[in-house]
């Protein structure tokens, strides 16, 4: 009997043996063997998530050249000069069983395929789309959430979790039926141009660009507030600049570089977790003690900062725009409810967890990263502290590339494409290597320079989650179902839509604005 387990690698699927993949149950060849065999899991656990949020991030960013032109249905587009390049975006259209009634743009995955070393034409099994799942939903929110609980106490932060956990269930769900509605579609962004045609993938095209900067700036912050917590002398300009040297080179580095970082964020999840334990026990007084925990409240006393907690808690279920790519990439797409279901089994129980023994902890003296907190009080074994706090700081540096690379891929095609820019680097290719870098220096300057501006890490989560996060995850799905089950959806499911729809439209629109006004956190 054998076990399934996909390896990845660069060679051509025609040229693999037919069993390729296939791990014989025994076998072996002892330590060797084993040490083969979690190398091979990992691999293939890393190069699923990396090929699914890959194809996502550039599936989603359309750039137009002027080179293309449509005339009606007819759409003709040159090329690129990368062959490549050039079969993995027929490949993207091919696998989608052909879409006549959605145009397909010029998309940075065009660029990025040669960049991808995972077997294309491989698929996630059950487990690998669990895990994908829980690695998209749990992100640096989760740093935010004990601060969520002291905004809205108890109560309050356990209804606010409670709706949004169970209503991005629900909208993740309906994710799948909307792509299979419209047959062709695999992406969110062909999910929103199958709704409303060309006009709701530019939307979304314009959203994901305005995310992926704001997760730039909320990484930038991450880093920052890690740095002062181990040199607090310094001050924010000093932090910021040296912060700017740090990240700016990882947006030069290959997308091959960068997608095996995949599991830095949710190992430093785990282990953040495991630290808050550990530290939690032991202490045997306040604050930190989960032994002796701080005085908390079912209702917070003062209500001006409840709507900050609809950001906060909302951050976390911002992964909605990678689900069709996890759904299409299944080996059983009828299994995508279930594993939806036990993905989020697993995220609500970590971040309950974080939110719980957080709040406890630290109760009415809770800061904007529970990271803050853990640095910052006494009587905590150093060793075990600073290894959950590094492994945070880690994060930044992971997933800073990774997140903007397809953001400066769209400036750097858009701008190429530019007829005299074009003719300018035509001859002499240090000149396109030139544009290139000043884009990526550029953009990353941009980002640090609005961290400056609003260097609070709450303010950023919770832009995040009301702004973006409410209409991704919530809003935009549901008003996407609505317009492709017109006529068809019953009474019940009518009412249950239109009522999340309100409720979150609310809640992002206070959220929203809450983020901006002074608070007395």
């Amino acid at each position: 009997m054998s076990t399934p387990i996909r390896v990845p690698t660069n060679t051509h699927p025609s040229r693999l043996p037919p069993n390729y993949g296939t791990l014989e149950a025994g076998g072996g060849g002892g330590a060797a063997g084993e040490a083969s065999s979690l190398r091979s899991a990992v691999e293939s656990f890393t190069g699923s998530y990396s090929r699914a949020s890959l194809i996502y991030l550039a599936e989603n960013l359309t750039v137009t050249s002027h080179h293309d032109s449509v005339h009606g249905s007819e759409q003709q587009q040159d090329t690129l000069e990368d062959d490549t390049a050039s079969k993995y975006s027929q490949y993207l259209v091919g696998r989608t069983y052909s879409f006549p009634s959605l145009s397909r743009h010029t998309t940075v995955a065009s660029v990025l395929a040669e960049t991808i070393p995972q077997d294309l034409f491989a698929r996630s099994t059950f487990l690998q789309s669990v895990f994908n799942a829980v690695n998209v939903l749990i992100g640096i929110g989760i740093l935010a959430l004990p601060l969520a609980f002291r905004c809205g106490g108890w109560l309050g932060g356990g209804l606010i979790f409670l709706f949004c956990a169970v209503g991005t269930n629900y909208t993740a769900k309906i994710i799948a039926r909307c792509l299979d509605a419209a047959p062709g579609a695999s992406t969110y962004g062909d999910m929103g141009a199958a709704a409303y045609n060309d006009s709701g993938r530019a939307f979304v095209s314009s959203v994901f660009i305005v995310e992926l900067m704001t997760i730039g700036i909320a990484m930038v912050v991450l880093l920052g507030d890690g740095i002062q917590s181990f040199w607090p002398e310094l001050d924010l300009m000093t932090v910021r600049v040296v912060s700017f040297f740090i990240l700016t080179p990882t947006l030069f580095l290959p997308m091959r570089k960068l997608a095996i970082t995949s599991l830095v964020g949710i190992i430093a999840c785990v282990c953040l977790l495991i630290t808050v334990l550990v530290d939690g026990l032991s202490k045997k007084s306040q604050p930190g003690s989960l032994l002796e925990p701080m005085e908390t409240e079912w209702l917070p006393s003062d209500m001006t900062n409840l709507p900050l907690a609809f950001g906060l808690v909302m951050a976390g279920f911002s992964g909605h725009a990678v689900f069709p790519s996890i759904y299409r990439d299944m080996q059983d797409p009828k299994q995508y409810e279930r594993m939806v279901d036990i993905a989020y089994v697993v995220t609500s129980a970590a971040y309950i967890a974080m939110a719980i023994m957080g709040y406890l902890m630290f109760g009415p003296e809770t800061m904007q990263e529970i990271t803050q907190n853990l640095a910052s009080t006494a009587g905590y074994s150093k060793i075990v502290t600073r290894i959950g706090v590094s492994l945070i700081i880690l994060t930044p540096l992971a997933k800073y590339g990774l997140m903007l690379n397809p953001v400066n891929l769209t400036w750097e095609l858009w701008l190429l494409n530019k007829p005299s820019v074009e003719a300018w680097c035509k001859f002499h290719t240090w000149r396109k290597h030139f544009v290139t870098g000043t884009i990526r220096v550029i953009t990353s300057l941009l980002i640090i320079i609005v961290a400056t501006l609003f260097p609070g890490f709450d303010r950023v989560v919770s832009l995040l989650g009301a702004l973006f996060s409410f209409g991704i995850s919530a809003i935009f799905p549901l008003l996407c179902y609505r317009r492709l089950f017109a006529g068809s959806i019953s009474l019940w499911e009518s009412v249950l839509n239109n009522s999340i729809l309100v409720i979150s439209t609310i809640m992002a629109i206070l959220g929203t604005i809450w983020t901006f006004l002074p608070n007395n956190l």
